[in-house]
């Protein structure tokens, strides 16, 4: 007799009734059953909570954006691959994007996730075979891959260089970011994760202030740089609250008269602890650590004091891309000159590629706003970047600068001399002004008075100097005697162009 039998006849019993046969039978094809369904029901919750726990699991180690590893499974394989001591040499490659922040606080995060997903999909298609790709935080990547003597690690860098700069269509705008790219490389087990993941971090940021490269391979140098990166962030804000910065004005003479028709504002810092700095080395340190507003600002009312000092001498700025997408800088510059009662013409703001590249609406925006007030816009390094001539076209600029790159082979090579010519036509036809910078000799003066460019500077008709100096250099005439003398006599005003 099963248990159930006996355990039905006991309850009838204690009832005063006693169950047949049949219905004992029949009462335990019912418990039979509920159990039946019982464990049906918990093998499905038990199977439930099993699939739960694989996609916590998996949540727990991808990232939810891109759908690639995350820091945390990243930094796991890194360290078993490193304590795997029958494998070689690996190398971390660390990617940041350029410019990624920009873009979330003009088109939205929405947008920013989009490009995020973007750039993950470009990535994997340049991953090698066996490559670990993740995104590890914000708008930072990260690669682990296995070094082969056949396949230089340059390469994958330059290709993933090339790959992010291409841009992005989403939601129907285009899209510009860049990337830079760190690489460290790592012998097992010698190498921890962390030391691989900090070192190819650092060689990132040494890409990131780099003028001419994108990405850079770790070296000891690196960990010194950043130090010495991170205590002049603290010095720089000691030196913007103490004024202890300094403005060098360049004189831009007229090219057919000599006459000194503006100067431009280069800012300097005398004080630090590494000597003085030139702006090349200070606004990427400034852009970097989110102290470039506050440095703008002071030099744009540095620059309006000179403007009091010198009169009627227009003082050009030069702004920083960052500054000046910023929301409501026009705003700014004309309550400052409010404020200062300063007159718009008597300001000049100069501004490179740079300003343009990623955000042709919001630079429009700002350059519109710039001018209704009556202050001039002009493009500096015309010819260094790459779409130059659109923007000559597509924004309403007052002049542009010719870099000084144009001035290498002039006079010298019949091509170069031509370029320069037409570069000069271009300007005009646009009713641009033209200012050729890199001026070194007396013969580069009589050639660009002759292709009537409108303005020069250079080391031959001044160099960077106080106010003060500016003041006697204006005074006595200097620029005025050079031009004279470069033509063999008065200058020709006959030959000026308008602009």
């Amino acid at each position: 007799m099963s248990v159930w039998t006996s355990v039905f006849e006991l309850l009838a019993e204690s009832s005063g009734a006693k169950l047949g046969s049949a219905a004992v039978c029949m009462a335990s094809a019912a418990m039979l059953a509920r159990q039946a369904t019982q464990r049906g029901t918990a093998c499905r919750l038990l199977a439930g909570m099993a699939e739960r726990e694989i996609a916590l699991s998996k949540a727990a180690i991808t990232d939810s954006v891109t759908g690639l590893k995350n820091r945390m499974a990243f930094s796991r394989e890194l360290e078993a691959l490193l304590e795997d001591r029958s494998r070689s040499e690996i190398a971390v490659l660390f990617l940041d994007l350029d410019r990624f922040k920009e873009v979330n606080d003009t088109h939205g995060h929405k947008v920013g996730d989009e490009l995020l997903k973007g750039v993950a999909r470009r990535l994997c298609d340049l991953m090698p075979e066996g490559a670990t790709l993740a995104r590890i935080g914000g708008d930072e990547f990260a690669a682990i891959v296995r070094t082969d003597p056949a396949k230089p690690l340059d390469n994958l860098a330059i290709a993933i260089v090339e790959a992010i700069y291409e841009p992005f269509t989403i939601e129907g705008h285009a899209v510009h970011v860049g990337a830079s790219v760190g690489i460290a490389k790592g012998m097992r087990p010698s190498s921890s994760a962390d030391d691989l993941l900090r070192q190819a971090d650092i060689a990132m940021y040494d890409a990131k202030f780099s003028k001419t490269d994108s990405f850079r391979i770790f070296d000891e140098r690196m960990s010194k740089m950043i130090a010495l990166r991170s205590s002049m962030r603290a010095e720089l804000e000691q030196a913007i609250a103490n004024d202890e910065l300094s403005l060098k004005f360049q004189p831009l003479v007229d090219s057919q008269t000599g006459a000194l028709a503006s100067v431009e504002a280069l800012l300097r810092w005398p004080g630090s602890s590494q000597g003085e700095i030139s702006p090349g080395d200070l606004i990427p340190l400034a852009e970097e650590s989110g102290q470039i507003l506050a440095l703008g600002n002071w030099v744009l009312d540095k620059a309006l004091d000179a403007i009091r000092t010198l009169g009627n001498v227009p003082v050009a700025v030069n702004v920083s891309p960052v500054q000046f997408r910023h929301h409501g800088f026009g705003s700014t510059v004309g309550d400052k000159l409010l404020s200062a009662g300063i007159t718009p013409d008597l300001l000049r703001i100069e501004i490179t590629e740079g300003v343009l590249i990623s955000h042709i609406d919001a630079a429009r925006s700002s350059i519109r706003q710039l001018r209704q007030i009556g202050v001039e816009v002009v493009l500096d390094d015309f010819g260094t970047g790459y779409s130059s001539l659109s923007y000559l076209q597509n924004l309403d600029l007052d002049g542009m600068k010719i870099d000084r790159s144009f001035m290498k082979d002039l006079g010298r090579r019949p091509l170069a001399t031509q370029i320069m010519r037409s570069v000069i036509e271009l300007g005009h036809s646009l009713g641009l002004k033209v200012v050729a910078e890199g001026v070194e000799n007396d013969w580069q003066v009589r050639l660009l008075r002759t292709l009537r460019c409108d303005y020069l500077q250079g080391y031959y008709l001044g160099t960077p100097m106080s106010l003060e100096e500016i003041v006697r250099f204006r005074e006595s005439g200097e620029a005025r005697a050079k031009v004279t003398r470069a033509f063999g006599g008065e200058p020709q005003l006959g030959l000026r162009a308008s602009a």
